[in-house]
């Protein structure tokens, strides 16, 4: 932002123009996203928006830096309330719920990330400590993998529940349903990798479940 809005009315404006920019991503992306349309849309004069961002990448900026706190703030409720790897799993779904009302689907906010260069070293930097954050959570509740394949393990984890939550999202009740699939399989498997300490027992297990008629 070119300044720190501190008058009401200012945090109003910032606000407005925030919204309207998290909408209209959702709606058209990205690539057909402009400041013009951002201020029609926020209900604010052109100058008013030029004179807290100085362009759309400021205000999606300034959206992604807002998500990657919501979520640490989400987990460290998480660290502080779940006592049990199901109730993390639930916890997680209720946090990932309430992050996509604030952030109006922050699939359409992740995916511009992508397309601003300056954020690329933010959302590596969010991926080491997303992995960081999972693998104290399984190694909390006696995870005895390997350091590399619970690393491997704790990736996978991250990377598809983010991906399920925002896919099914939008299919629906039949979304829904996918989505309750999804995280009941990851509760299984990461239940496994804490209740077993060889990853290849795991594995095995697993496969061997798939393929029952």
């Amino acid at each position: 932002m070119r300044r720190q809005p501190r008058q009401q009315r200012s945090q109003e404006v910032a606000s407005r123009i925030e919204q309207a920019t998290l909408s209209m991503l959702q709606e058209q992306g990205f690539a057909a996203l402009n400041t013009n349309a951002i201020a029609a849309r926020a209900g604010v004069g052109i100058k008013s928006l030029y004179h807290l961002y100085p362009n759309k990448e400021a205000i999606i900026c300034r959206l992604a830096m807002d998500w990657l706190a919501a979520v640490c703030e989400a987990q460290e409720e998480i660290r502080r309330q779940a006592q049990s790897w199901p109730q993390t799993l639930l916890m997680l779904d209720e946090a990932l719920e309430e992050l996509d009302e604030e952030f109006v689907g922050y699939g359409a906010l992740w995916l511009a990330m992508d397309l601003i260069p300056a954020l690329h070293g933010v959302e590596h930097e969010h991926e080491r400590g997303q992995i960081e954050f999972w693998s104290e959570r399984l190694r909390h509740f006696g995870c005895r993998w390997p350091e590399p394949e619970l690393r491997a393990l704790v990736r996978y984890f991250y990377r598809t529940m983010d991906v399920a939550k925002q896919c099914t999202k939008e299919q629906g009740e039949a979304g829904r349903q996918m989505w309750l699939l999804h995280r009941h399989w990851c509760e299984q498997l990461v239940g496994a990798a804490i209740a077993e300490p060889d990853p290849a027992r795991v594995w095995q297990s697993s496969f061997e479940l798939i393929r029952q008629p």
